[in-house]
Order: structure tokens, then sequence, then C-alpha cells
């Protein structure tokens, strides 16, 4: 538990996270002093949904100054925050949600989250584990409920959610020698405008079964940066000696021998 603990902490620390949703906690409680241990800022803010017996259960949290939330909505499988995002003011919902074995029940989950859709009609985000797959190379096995995933087809349709596609690996789940990719993350088309950038990116799974996901803006190292040169700038009386001076400064910050050379 620890070791799971310092995995999600260090995640919040390293990534600028927002919200985050954690899943299968099989908690029947929460407060503040464990949130506080595993994301110590300010500003977060969280809600909980308990685990029936020893499955299940969702904790979500969020950096209220990142999301700011209006209202929290509760479901059996799921946890939906409504609000605004600070910085762009842009009007979302994030659920997310942990859904059940059996196809019957997962039904109902589609069904609850399809009516929050139409009752709220802002442009929602669901991430998390969906138990569920829609092609069968998504599976090792190849094998494809084909009734399930009929279903999960028909919410996605019926809601018009966009599939985020998953950065670097076809699975997200890992068992013995079966893997299938049943953790994602879909988003209406307004909220693909919004943030064009989005990419699902998964982490190690640590202890769990499950890879953590992160729905981030990619970090992009675009190297060493050009260096730019105006001709106007030789006019100035001062411009080379002080150019020298800052060159010499700055080279002894970096590895190699640069030298400012006269021509």
């Amino acid at each position: 538990m620890l070791n799971k603990r310092y995995s999600i902490r260090n995640r919040l620390l390293n990534n600028n996270v927002g919200i985050c949703f954690l899943l299968e906690t099989k908690k029947d409680n929460c407060c503040d002093y464990f949130i506080r241990n595993l994301w110590n800022v300010v500003t977060v803010k969280w809600a909980f949904l308990e685990s029936v017996g020893k499955s299940g259960g969702i904790i979500v949290m969020w950096d209220s100054s990142v999301f700011e939330v209006n209202s929290i909505e509760f479901g059996g499988q799921w946890i939906s925050l409504s609000g605004k995002h600070v910085n762009s003011s842009f009007n979302c919902m994030v659920v997310g949600v942990y859904a059940a074995s059996s196809v019957q029940d997962r039904a109902k989950l589609w069904e609850d989250i399809t009516t929050l859709k139409f009752a709220f009609e802002l442009s929602m985000v669901v991430i998390g584990d969906f138990n569920e797959t829609l092609h069968a190379h998504e599976r090792s096995s190849g094998y494809i409920n084909h009734s399930g995933s009929a279903a999960l087809r028909k919410f996605l349709s019926d809601c018009a959610l966009i599939e985020f596609k998953l950065q670097g690996s076809r699975f997200t789940w890992f068992r013995g020698g079966s893997m299938s990719c049943i953790d994602r993350a879909f988003a209406s088309p307004e909220f693909h405008l919004q943030f064009p950038f989005l990419s699902l990116c998964r982490y190690p799974r640590g202890m769990s079964d499950h890879y953590q996901l992160l729905l981030q803006t990619p970090k992009v190292d675009w190297g060493w940066k050009p260096f730019r040169f105006l001709n106007c700038w030789l006019s100035h009386l001062l411009f080379l000696a002080d150019f020298q001076i800052l060159w010499s400064d700055s080279c002894k910050e970096f590895p190699g021998d640069y030298r400012l050379v006269k021509n």
C-alpha cells in the first residue's frame, strides 16, 4: 500500500495533474488526512464513492485552481465532476468510471452516463476502466464479447464520444499471460477541439494489474534552440564587447568547448 501511495504521489507531483481518479480503492471511508498524504496542495478537493464489500470504490481529487467544480454526481460505477477549466473558462463534465464485470451491470453504467450527458448538456470526458473491448485485437486471446462490445459501441455513439488513442502500446491490463485494452478515455468533439494536443499515455502499473493512464499535453523536447542574429545589432558601439562577456559566461554552464570566433 505504501508503494502504491508513493507512486500516486510521485505522479501527481511530477505531471502537473489537474484531476485524478483512483479506481478500485477497496475503501469504505476516506478523510482529509488520507488525501493530503497523496496530494499535499492547499487547493486540493476530493469526493469519494465507497466500495461494496472488498471490491470497487472510487476517489476523485482535483486542484480547484485548475478545475472549478460546480456539481458532483455519483452512481454505482462512476463519479462525475461538472465545472469549468479555469485557464480557458471552458465548461465541461469529467467522468471517472469503474465498470462492473457483467454485461448487465455495465448496461446500467452506460444508461446512467447517457442520462447525465443529456441532462447537463455539457461537453464530456469519460475515463477509467470500461471492463470491455471494442475489437478482437484489443485482447491477446482475440476473444470479444459481442453483446458487451455492441452495448459499449452504442453508448459511445449515443453520447457522440471520440476515443483518445493510447500512445505507446495496445494493452492496459495484464494478468499472467492475458492482456487487454480495457482502460480508456473518450471525449465529446467540442472537448477535442478545445484541447487538440491532449494525448493518452500509460505509466508503469507497479503492484496493480492495470497501467496508470495520464491524459496530458505531451512534453516535446525540441533540442537545442537555434541562435538568431540581426545585423543591426552590430551598429551598437558596445555590442561586441558585451556579447563576448555574455558568451563567455554562458559557456561555463554547458558542456564542450565553445569559443567566440572573430572573422
